[in-house]
């Protein structure tokens, strides 16, 4: 049985993509006018952090079945994820990747509201909810219990509305312990001491972990009002959702954090994370989830083949973030949401034994 928790670890990528630039979806230039989709607020002047800084962490993770609310729709996804790729697509656009065999222009290129690309929540979250129909809940459940959360530490932010830049380190949460080493559940006030994840630590060292955002801001969003957060530089991100005892790896490529920190620094709300799913990478984690529920289900079944010919009729985008009509898309956009609570970093917490993948020991 794959261990039950979630991972959100990111390595900084040194050629990260920069946004694909001005564009509708019959416009593939990359200059001029700003991008026509929604995408963060752009970093303001030059400012040092003058605060004490603060680790905030997930308490509440959307994967795009509820709305910020928590109310379930089959619509809800259009509101997550970012303008990846500069287009503002419909099913009428001729500038896109091509589809994968059998794949259906309507069902891939219809972007979620003011040019969101998020396939994965239309199109993946669906067969995820058919093997687990409460995926969303049990992975809250499990980050309510105490068993998981990622933590962003940002370093000298204080009570102004612009900080740039703004050093920012990503943690793993591992399970959260008391004193004793018995496993106990959130407060969520500030007072909680997170075990961090160790191999998400250069050298064990927790003051120098993997994932690092040196060039992540705070503005004040000029639309909203918010004080707003974002990474700055792209990251490739792993998130391993744990559902029922199993886990299913994502890797999000190009990956673009961004958040509204709210006053005193002790909330984020309408947190976003948006970048680009592998095709085959997911389809090799799915067959692990669907090997869990029943070794007959691990591939080359011909009941595993045909969900993941649904996966690859779902790509709509290529892995690094673009589009070229001559190629054919191999990669699945996603967006998903979050909200996060003052805690403080604990200690080190032990490595963790490696999962294992029911299907390689299946008959």
């Amino acid at each position: 049985m794959l261990r039950s928790r979630i991972i959100l670890a990111g390595f900084a990528s040194a050629a990260a993509l920069a946004l694909a630039a001005c564009g509708n979806s019959t416009d593939t230039t990359t200059g001029g006018d700003p991008p026509a989709g929604e995408l963060p607020p752009e970093p303001g002047p030059e400012a040092a952090g003058d605060g004490p800084g603060v680790v905030l962490a997930i308490h509440k993770l959307y994967l795009g079945d509820t709305d910020r609310q928590g109310k379930s729709s089959s619509t809800a996804w259009k509101e997550f994820g970012y303008d990846l790729d500069g287009k503002i697509s419909t099913k009428d656009s001729t500038d896109l990747c091509k589809p994968a065999a059998g794949a259906k222009a309507t069902a891939i290129y219809e972007d979620g509201t003011n040019g969101r690309d998020n396939s994965f929540g239309k199109n993946i979250l669906t067969i995820i909810t058919s093997l687990a129909s409460d995926a969303s809940s049990q992975i809250n459940d499990s980050i309510d219990k105490g068993s998981f959360t990622i933590m962003l530490k940002m370093d000298g932010i204080g009570t102004a509305d612009n900080y740039n830049p703004l050093l920012t380190k990503l943690y793993g949460g591992s399970k959260l312990v008391d004193s004793a080493g018995m496993e106990i559940a959130p407060k969520w006030d500030g007072t909680d001491k997170w075990p961090v994840v160790a191999e998400l630590l250069n050298g064990g060292n927790i003051d120098n972990p993997i994932v690092q955002f040196p060039n992540s801001y705070l503005v004040k969003d000029d639309k909203t009002g918010a004080r707003t957060w974002v990474s700055g530089s792209k990251a490739d991100i792993q998130l391993n959702l744990a559902v029922g005892g199993f886990t299913i790896g994502l890797t999000i490529g190009s990956a673009l954090i961004a958040t509204d920190i709210g006053d005193g620094n002790k909330k984020a709300t309408n947190g976003t994370i948006a970048g680009v799913l592998g095709t085959e990478q997911l389809i090799s984690e799915l067959a692990k989830v669907a090997g869990s529920f029943d070794p007959n289900l691990c591939p080359p079944s011909s009941t595993f083949e045909s969900i993941a010919s649904q996966i690859r009729q779902a790509s709509d985008i290529l892995t690094d973030g673009s589009q070229d009509p001559e190629k054919t898309c191999d990669g699945i956009s996603i967006g998903l949401g979050f909200e996060m609570d003052e805690i403080q970093l604990g200690e080190v917490a032990p490595k963790a034994m490696p999962g294992e993948d029911p299907c390689e020991a299946a008959p």
